[in-house]
């Protein structure tokens, strides 16, 4: 399986790889079916769980032993907003996700757009397009999960959500086309003998699930506190990332009630900040509007300080005193040194 076809004066291939159990399977059987793509990009949102982190280092070491391509990490670079991930986003524009509204917005400011950006400059797209060709993007949603493509951050990753880019791009989904569902992707991944990663997903995503909650680290469960607790104030439209109480598993509509009526452990809010000190550019910053949150009868500053918990006060950088541990975000970074057993024993096995 050594030798691949090449797509040289071809439309060039590129995968948008999520790290996750399908863009990882959707690689894996590309290499088994001898198709070679000409680039595999990750958008790091910053905000992803660690493991996540750890599994692309790992698995940019098994693509290059197999005449793959290694992984092109690219991510939104503002040019003076106080944050660069998600999470920070969130906390200092006093927000939810889009995906907590049914918007695609987070998907397309932190992942479509530095993807087209980066591609805006890559040589074989650019000579793709002057030739009249589109760039095949290849996007790891698995067989029987077409319910995805109608979510909004999934439209944005299809290309359903920018015309302009449809002209450019070609969307193919190769799991769906082979027939590939989630166990059949995680039995190919562990056929070459890699790990199965985690799920691929920020940690305060609205689309998880009550159990990633509950195996959550406990900074992780913190982290996605502050972002509910700095928006509930001006929030009128959901109760939280998780919009609404579900009926069909019972999970309230706020992550951060969940964590507390199942008394799960979390990082104390005052060791990551004791004063969280809104972005100047925010419109609650400018107009200095703050609301008194409409739809639970507690809020959840004060379910948490009934419950014993030093929360953080919000503030408007006018209305900062100087005191106080600041709020920062929780960056994360592709590990550039990762060389753990498993991806030593990949290494010698090659």
């Amino acid at each position: 399986m050594s030798n691949v076809i090449s797509s040289e004066k071809k439309s060039p291939i590129v995968v948008s790889y999520g790290a996750g159990r399908d863009s990882t399977a959707m690689l894996v059987e590309m290499w088994k079916r001898n198709m070679r793509p000409d680039a595999i990009v990750f958008a790091n949102v910053g905000s992803e769980k660690r493991e996540t982190y750890e599994y692309i280092r790992l698995f940019d070491g098994w693509l290059k032993q197999h005449d793959f391509p290694g992984i092109t990490v690219v991510r939104y670079e503002p040019k003076r907003a106080p944050y660069r991930s998600i999470e920070g986003n969130m906390v200092l524009n006093a927000t939810l996700p889009g995906a907590a509204f049914n918007m695609h917005s987070c998907a397309m400011k932190f992942k479509i757009e530095p993807q087209v950006k980066w591609a805006n400059h890559w040589a074989p797209a650019r000579e793709a397009w002057a030739r009249g060709q589109k760039v095949r993007k290849f996007i790891g949603f698995e067989a029987g999960e077409t319910h995805r493509v109608k979510r909004a951050d999934a439209r944005a990753h299809s290309g359903k959500a920018n015309k302009n880019e449809a002209k450019r791009y070609t969307y193919e989904m190769p799991l769906m086309e082979w027939g590939l569902d989630l166990e059949a992707c995680i039995a190919s991944i562990r056929e070459v003998g890699l790990p199965v990663p985690a799920k691929s997903s920020c940690y305060f995503c609205p689309f998880q699930k009550t159990e990633e909650v509950d195996t959550a680290t406990p900074e992780d469960r913190a982290r996605t506190i502050l972002i509910e607790l700095t928006a509930e104030p001006y929030n009128t439209a959901v109760q939280g990332l998780w919009r609404r109480p579900r009926k069909e598993d019972g999970r309230p509509g706020s992550i951060t009630e969940y964590i507390l009526e199942k008394k799960l452990d979390f990082v104390p809010l005052h060791e990551l900040a004791d004063t969280i000190v809104l972005n100047d550019k925010c419109q609650k910053a400018r107009t200095g509007v703050t609301l008194q949150a409409p739809h639970l009868p507690v809020s959840l500053r004060d379910r948490l300080t009934a419950a014993g918990h030093a929360v953080p006060r919000v503030v408007t950088p006018e209305a900062w005193d100087g005191r106080g541990k600041v709020y920062t975000e929780s960056l994360r970074e592709v590990p550039a040194d990762v060389e753990d057993e498993m991806h030593a024993e990949l290494i010698a096995a090659a």
